[in-house]
């Protein structure tokens, strides 16, 4: 199981996953050139992606969707909730290449994927569960305000983690957003805070996890490094080691392989 995480932030985002034989982008929320530039930075090609599976319909997850879909003939797995509020970000895509979340699916014979409700402020909001043949796990919720026992289920047990870690409470509440957006945020329904954060990745560790992601970190309400420097205090707090690293906006990972 690979993956990088090829931008992550209110201005895109998109997770390149390739396991048994399968090229899977979460969410492309970035134009249809910047990610197969993107693509090509770390070494594939956009032509080669299997499968495209949507969180949601805001436009930093679904910007390009639609014109990748069309071009490359990609199928799109996508809450029907969330298909019909981004009709017009989506344009027209190919009946055959429609698929509607329903609960557990199949990507191949090797490749199951089982999506999740996470609380947001969109219509439906999802996170993934990918699962191989060999038994490698990778869960990822990037946009989501609170941990419930059912983000808790999904992310059990798994070698890869992806969560959002979006503000830090001081820098929001004297940023410059309004007073009711600032509220949003911090609701249940809106993201998760460096904090938050820090005390999820503990609670779900394990001896398997090899690797940690912070996603979609706040361009006004947080710092990539005030970020890393919490959720690191917490983990040396709880005595816990396991290879955390940042998803950045404007550039991509390195591919990371288990």
């Amino acid at each position: 199981m690979k993956i990088s995480m090829l931008g992550s932030g209110s201005k895109g985002n998109a997770t390149f996953v390739e396991t048994e034989g399968m090229k899977i982008l979460i969410d492309a929320g970035f134009s249809g050139k910047k990610l197969k530039e993107k693509l090509e930075g770390i070494g594939k090609n956009i032509e080669e992606i299997d499968a495209l599976l949507i969180t949601h319909e805001h436009g930093d997850h679904i910007m390009g969707a639609g014109i990748i879909s069309r071009k490359y003939n990609i199928p799109i797995y996508i809450t029907r909730e969330s298909y019909e509020a981004g009709m017009k970000k989506l344009g027209n895509i190919a009946e055959e290449n429609l698929n509607f979340l329903e609960g557990e699916f199949k990507l191949s014979s090797k490749v199951k994927v089982r999506p999740f409700d996470v609380m947001h402020d969109a219509k439906r909001t999802m996170g993934f569960r990918i699962v191989n043949s060999s038994g490698k796990k990778l869960a990822l919720a990037t946009d989501i305000g609170y941990v419930d026992n059912l983000v808790k289920e999904h992310f059990k047990g798994v070698d890869i983690m992806v969560i959002e870690c979006n503000y830090d409470y001081g820098m929001l509440m004297t940023c410059s957003y309004p007073q009711d957006l600032k509220h949003r945020v911090k609701s249940n329904n809106g993201h998760l805070s460096n904090e938050a954060a820090a005390r999820f990745i503990c609670d779900n560790y394990h001896e398997g996890l090899k690797k940690v992601y912070l996603a979609h970190v706040s361009r006004d309400s947080n710092r990539y490094e005030k970020a890393l420097a919490v959720v690191r205090e917490e983990l040396e707090r709880q005595d816990i080691m396991v290879d955390l690293e940042m998803a950045y906006q404007e550039r991509a990972t390195d591919i990371f392989s288990i």
